[in-house]
């Protein structure tokens, strides 16, 4: 039987930018006991324009079931094309949730530490200056609601998947959010099994359905999509999340306003935006007619069929080490509609493994990181010197496959 051995995460390839890490402890009345924070840098010598924070939920994560999203090709590739640094907080708390996502826990003290130390050490002085876009998972979503009401004049985007039962169950923190949030795009995601009282995340339902009533009744900028796949986990929702984030920092990029799309929850016709329907609570608001689309398909499949297959191969590097063992390592820019579901590596020309989920299995972890076999980091073949030529392809949601990249090794 062949084994083949992952190098320790921290030894990332530097041919896809770098990953800057701090473990920050709490200080005097501050409620965690330590927050983790990674953050990926892209490749480039332009300014960065703004950090994409990837929030996780409640409960301490494991970085071996759940490691951060700084490891994941597919938010990569959204925060390359945008310029923007991706940020993925842990928190470990003794007690409860709270602990870590009420921001006065010390959280939004730690975020900003970070921001500002890892803008130090990568020569990146903006990165404690920069706009954010927030995604949230369940408790998550609730440190992300709280922080558009501290720092509005930061968040370009936020998306929810579940939580916010705290907050968008008060009605007086639906009072202030409202107008803050108003013209802010949001996309707000459940799954349709959290959806009965069955559910012990039922307890979002309501509270953060009558957040988005509100929302559209003051004219906001809020999509509703509900999952049918899924109960509390991401399952594949980034596949509507990250189109919808590119959409909006498209728009954005360009000094304009996303020209927007309404589509009707129930029968998810078109409806023309006017100030007749752009209130109405049963409409849900999408940045562009294309995100609409891929709404409708999501909303109906839980998943998506991309309209067309990856169009880049990787960038494949071998290098044989002393002992004849091999060294590979890799990097890859999905299409964003369409992200990774596999890698297939090839020895001397045939198909050696098959790493990633299998095919039907959701992208993402339940918190929405990658999962074995998925995350940016090196390969070792010790078998490797019995060979001399390795190849590799990676395969979208609905399993269409790259061009190879091939590498001779001497």
């Amino acid at each position: 039987m062949t084994t083949v051995f992952f190098v320790p995460e921290r030894m990332i390839a530097a041919e896809d930018g770098r990953v800057y890490e701090r473990l920050l402890l709490p200080r005097p009345g501050e409620k965690f006991q330590h927050g983790e924070f990674s953050c990926w840098i892209p490749d480039m010598t332009d300014p960065l324009r703004g950090v994409l924070i990837h929030q996780h939920g409640c409960t301490n994560a494991s970085p071996e079931t759940h490691p951060p999203v700084t490891l994941d090709f597919h938010w990569r590739a959204l925060a390359r094309k945008h310029r923007f640094a991706l940020l993925s907080p842990q928190y470990q708390v003794a007690g409860s949730c709270s602990e870590w996502n009420d921001p006065e826990s010390g959280s939004e003290r730690a975020l900003f530490t970070a921001l500002e130390e890892i803008g130090e050490e990568s020569a990146r002085p903006e990165l404690s200056e920069l706009p954010w876009v927030l995604w949230g998972h369940s408790g998550g979503s609730s440190w992300s609601s709280q922080m558009i009401l501290r720092h509005p004049e930061r968040v370009l985007a936020a998306s929810f998947r579940g939580g916010c039962h705290r907050q968008f169950g008060d009605a007086e923190f639906r009072a202030r959010f409202g107008p803050v949030a108003r013209e802010l795009p949001l996309l707000f995601v459940w799954g349709k099994r959290e959806s009965v009282p069955a559910s012990r995340h039922h307890v979002s339902w309501e509270p953060m359905n009558t957040m988005y009533r509100e929302l559209r009744r003051l004219g906001g900028t809020v999509a509703r999509v509900i999952d049918p796949r899924s109960e509390h986990g991401c399952d594949d929702s980034r596949l509507i999340v990250i189109p919808f984030f590119d959409a909006v920092l498209t728009a954005w990029g360009k000094g304009e306003a996303p020209p927007g799309a309404l589509r009707d929850i129930a029968s998810r016709e078109p409806r023309e935006i006017d100030e007749m329907t752009r209130v109405d609570p049963a409409l849900t608001w999408l940045p562009n007619p294309e995100v609409a689309q891929i709404w409708r398909e999501f909303s109906e499949n839980g998943t998506l069929v991309p309209a067309k297959g990856p169009s880049t191969a990787p960038q494949l590097s071998a290098k044989r080490e002393a002992d004849g063992g091999v060294r590979l390592s890799w990097s890859l820019v999905p299409e964003l509609a369409g992200g990774v579901r596999a890698l297939r590596l090839y020895r001397d020309g045939r198909l050696w493994r098959e790493l990633g989920p299998a095919a039907g299995n959701p992208l993402a972890t339940a918190r929405d990181a990658p999962p074995e076999g998925l995350r940016a980091r090196p390969f070792f073949d010790p078998e490797g010197a019995a060979h001399s030529r390795y190849g590799l392809r990676f395969l979208d949601a609905a399993g269409e496959e790259s061009p190879l990249a091939e590498v001779e090794v001497r």
